[in-house]
């Protein structure tokens, strides 16, 4: 678990299911992610039973956001190499500009540079996402270059 000062990071568990699915199949998402499907319960129940796989062999992570030990969004760690990932993160809308994604993205930054070795971390943010746009660039991303409807930044050490 990583703890800050108002969040914490923690790994999934049983109990995070229905707010998964909630966030998961809100097709009004879809267009900021890479899957854009509706997943059973049984699918979902399975992603948390696999969750605890370490990101080196699934090369994939989900941290859990959790203000005062409610769910309120999910920051992951995917296409992991050996010295580079993507991150991509989403807060519920009830919980959005309190600054939990901020202070979450923050948490697994140093978490990435300091335990992992990441010397690059990377992100791709739909253009319209003005929200997801400003908040890499105020946490130290760098843009890095347009593609279609998506704006590259790049974090490195």
């Amino acid at each position: 678990m990583l703890v800050g000062k108002n969040i914490s990071l923690r790994s999934l568990i049983d109990s995070d299911l229905d707010f998964l699915e909630r966030i998961e199949n809100n097709d009004s998402l879809w267009k900021y992610g890479s899957e854009q499907k509706k997943y059973t319960r049984d699918e979902l129940k399975s992603y948390i039973q696999n969750s605890d796989i370490p990101i080196q062999i699934s090369k994939q992570y989900r941290f859990v956001i959790d203000f005062q030990t409610v769910p309120v969004g999910f920051i992951d760690l995917f296409n992991f190499k050996e010295k580079e990932v993507f991150i991509g993160i989403i807060i519920d809308d009830l919980y959005q500009n309190r600054g939990f994604a901020k202070e979450a993205l923050s948490l697994l930054t140093d978490y990435c540079l300091d335990y992992l070795n990441i010397t690059q971390l990377k992100c791709s943010v739909d253009f319209s996402n003005k929200k997801s746009n400003s908040l890499f660039l105020k946490s130290g991303f760098q843009f890095v270059y347009k593609k279609n409807n998506f704006k590259f930044y790049i974090f490195v050490r």
